[in-house]
C-alpha cells in the first residue's frame, strides 16, 4: 500500500474541500478570518496542484491512459478539469490581492469555484486511480462517481475545521454508492480490503451522532480508512490494469 499516495490524496482533498466550503462561510465573517484564508488558499491549492503532477509522474502509465500528462492535446474530459483547477487558482489570486473589497456575494461565488474544482479534483483522481485498469463503462457512471467522490472532500474540509455537522456523516454512504458504481473486477479484487471501506464509511456516517467528546475523532478515524482505502484501489486496478478495458467514449476527444 502506497502510505505516500495516501497522504498526497488526503491532503489535496482537504485543500479542494477547504476551497469548496471555507468561501460560503466567510461570506459572513470578519476580516481576520477572510485575511488568514487569503493569504492561506492559494498557497494551499499551489502545493496540492504540485504534488499531484508529482503524483502524476510517479505513475507515467496510467495518467498517459487517460492523456493526464499533456491535459490539452487528449481526452476534452481532462481539459475540462485542468482549466477547472486553473481557473480556481485564479480566483484564489484574486481574493488573495482584493479579499478587503470582495462583497458577500464574491466570497459565495468564489465557494461556487471551489466546488467545481472540488470535482475537477475527483474527476481527475478516479481517472488515476482506473488507470488501463477496469474503468467506469461510460460517461454517466464515471459522472455519478465523481459526484459521489466529492463529499468525501467536504468531509476532510469540515473535520478540519470543527466536528462533524453534514459533509461527514454524507461522506460515508456516499463512499459506499460510489465504490458500488466501480467495475465488478476492481471490487472483487480488493477482497478484505472491503472491510476498511465499511469501517470508514460508518465511522463517517455515525459520526455526527455520538458523544459529543468522540465525534470528531470518529470522522478523522472514518477519513483515514477511505483515503488508505483509495489508495490500495489505485494499486490494484495498477496490477488489474490491460490496455483493452478503456472506454472509446470517454478517452478519444
Amino acid at each position: 500500500m502506497s502510505i505516500l499516495g495516501a497522504l498526497v490524496l488526503a491532503w489535496n482533498l482537504a485543500v479542494f474541500g477547504a476551497h469548496a466550503l471555507l468561501p460560503f462561510r466567510l461570506a459572513d465573517a470578519d476580516d481576520v478570518a477572510r485575511r488568514r484564508w487569503a493569504l492561506a488558499a492559494p498557497v494551499a491549492l499551489a502545493t496540492a496542484i504540485l504534488i499531484s503532477i508529482a503524483a502524476i509522474a510517479n505513475r507515467p502509465d496510467e495518467a498517459a491512459a487517460w492523456g493526464l500528462p499533456s491535459p490539452f492535446a487528449g481526452s476534452p474530459l481532462v481539459s475540462i478539469v485542468a482549466v477547472a483547477i486553473g481557473a480556481l487558482l485564479v480566483a484564489d489570486l484574486v481574493v488573495a490581492l482584493g479579499w478587503r473589497r470582495l462583497e458577500p456575494a464574491a466570497w459565495r461565488m468564489a465557494g461556487a469555484l471551489g466546488l467545481v474544482g472540488a470535482a475537477a479534483h475527483a474527476f481527475g483522481s478516479e481517472l488515476l486511480r482506473a488507470g488501463w485498469g477496469p474503468a467506469p463503462s461510460g460517461l454517466a457512471i464515471l459522472g455519478a462517481i465523481v459526484v459521489l467522490r466529492v463529499p468525501l472532500a467536504l468531509a476532510a474540509a469540515e473535520l478540519a475545521l470543527g466536528r462533524p455537522r453534514l459533509f461527514a456523516p454524507l461522506a460515508g454512504p456516499a463512499l459506499l454508492g460510489m465504490v458500488a458504481l466501480w467495475p465488478q473486477a476492481t471490487r472483487a479484487a480488493m477482497g478484505r480490503e472491503t472491510l476498511t471501506l465499511v469501517a470508514g464509511a460508518l465511522l463517517l456516517a455515525l459520526s455526527r451522532f455520538l458523544p459529543e467528546r468522540f465525534r470528531r475523532l470518529a470522522g478523522a478515524a472514518g477519513f483515514a480508512l477511505a483515503v488508505l482505502y483509495l489508495a490500495r484501489a489505485a494499486e490494484v486496478s495498477r496490477v488489474l490494469g490491460g490496455h483493452q478495458f478503456l472506454p472509446e467514449s470517454l478517452v478519444v476527444p
